[in-house]
């Protein structure tokens, strides 16, 4: 899976078509939402760009179009929480019944006879479809070849996360072509799980509440000057490269076991030597039971975590932080005695995904739509090639050359403690 963004995105020319679905003759009956989702759903209410990501992959030949809509009518019925109607203003959801769910074209206007402008025509597209406040929040998009076609589907972030792209491009692709899929798992009966009360103490709080206290009840902010100032944005730019290769994150992974982490927690540990001190940053961690590994829906919980120069602290540090993912967010934030201070709206996150443990599709890609930013934050992604890295960050002198600098830095303090 190649992890890129939208301003970084090239589509190959050929014939742009584009989908919905529209219901018809049903109510729509009222649908629980993670806090993941109500959060996100806030932010649109109060004005913020929404975010989409989008599952591409490709197929042999030209795209057959009754085949594609039918695959896409049964990716709509296989899970539940792409039959979700989202209400940015009151933080809600429905649900539609898929039966009632019909694919219909969207209108597109004429092509242009420029090369190259798929992508910027695809991801106008998405920017439109792919928002909270419309039903439905997603869209497919195919451009058509003789030879090579590929396959869009595109959402709003309240649909999915990240893991579910690789599910989508996996089960939209096997659907397409007639390939066999896994049982999918409940999105919707996860969540009603999550909205269980449960009780607001013991260790996972009282972690929480030491980190916390210990930062000041702040949400973690990137260690590189940015220069946008207190308050302000700016266009957001994204760098995609090559972290480590794949032998030398062997290697690193080899010394992770060694002294007690992961490769996640080596790698937190050489960003941490790349600055030169201990960070706090938050990290994106997955409440997928096992019924749910082949579920699409925003399965994941947010954590703090110390990035900490010292290897042999980082698996504790790794430890305490599940243990803070036990208890759902909302309880742990309600529960809190003072509330959360945020210097920006970005925060300094994060993420990995280790994508050879998840079934790979032709060409897949995940693409993640662009928004004004603030801060950088980062999502770590390993393949058969290595670990790459998708850094997003505001588009300023500053933070070009402090990005520059922490990337540069951090893959050689890899080198390095692997040659250790």
């Amino acid at each position: 899976m190649h992890v890129t963004a939208a301003d970084l995105w090239r589509i190959a020319p050929g014939d742009v078509r584009a989908w919905t679905a529209v219901p018809t003759g049903s109510t729509p009956e009222p649908a629980p939402l993670s806090i993941n989702q109500r959060n996100h759903l806030a932010s649109a209410a109060a004005g913020h760009p929404a975010i989409w990501l989008a599952a591409t992959f490709e197929v042999e030949g030209p795209i057959d179009e009754r085949s594609l809509t039918e695959a896409f009518k049964a990716l709509l019925t296989r899970h539940d929480s792409l039959q979700y109607e989202f209400n940015p203003d009151t933080a809600t959801a429905l649900r539609h019944d898929p039966g009632h769910l019909t694919v219909r074209p969207i209108p597109l206007p004429p092509a242009s006879n420029s090369a190259g402008v798929e992508a910027p025509r695809v991801r106008a597209l998405l920017d439109r479809e792919c928002a909270p406040s419309t039903f439905p929040a997603f869209a497919l998009v195919a451009v058509s070849r003789p030879g090579r076609s590929t396959v869009v589907c595109g959402f709003d972030h309240a649909h999915v996360d990240a893991h579910s792209i690789a599910l989508i491009a996996r089960d939209l692709h096997a659907l397409y072509t007639g390939a066999e899929l896994p049982v999918a798992g409940s999105f919707a009966a996860r969540v009603a799980g999550w909205s269980r009360p449960s009780e607001a103490s013991g260790p996972a709080m009282a972690s929480w509440r030491e980190f916390l206290d210990a930062v000041d009840h702040r949400l973690p902010v990137s260690p590189v000057r940015t220069g946008v100032p207190e308050g302000g944005t700016a266009e957001q730019v994204t760098d995609r490269r090559l972290l480590a290769d794949s032998g030398t994150v062997a290697a690193l992974s080899e010394v992770a076991r060694g002294s007690g982490t992961t490769t996640f927690g080596a790698l937190l540990s050489t960003m941490a030597s790349a600055v030169g001190e201990v960070l706090p940053v938050l990290v994106p961690v997955q409440t997928r039971e096992p019924e749910d590994a082949d579920a699409v829906g925003w399965f994941t919980t947010t954590v703090p975590v110390w990035a900490d120069p010292d290897l042999a602290r980082m698996g504790e540090h790794l430890r305490r932080a599940r243990e803070r993912a036990e208890p759902p967010l909302d309880q742990v934030l309600a529960s809190l005695p003072r509330p959360l201070r945020a210097d920006r709206r970005d925060v300094f996150m994060v993420s990995y995904i280790d994508y050879r443990r998840i079934p790979k599709t032709p060409a897949a890609q995940h693409v993640s739509g662009t928004a004004p930013a603030d801060d950088v934050q980062l999502w770590l992604s390993r393949t058969d090639d290595g670990v790459h890295v998708r850094t997003r960050y505001p588009n300023t002198p500053g933070a070009h050359r402090g990005v520059t600098s922490l990337l540069e830095t951090w893959s050689s303090e890899i080198r390095k403690a692997v040659r250790q």
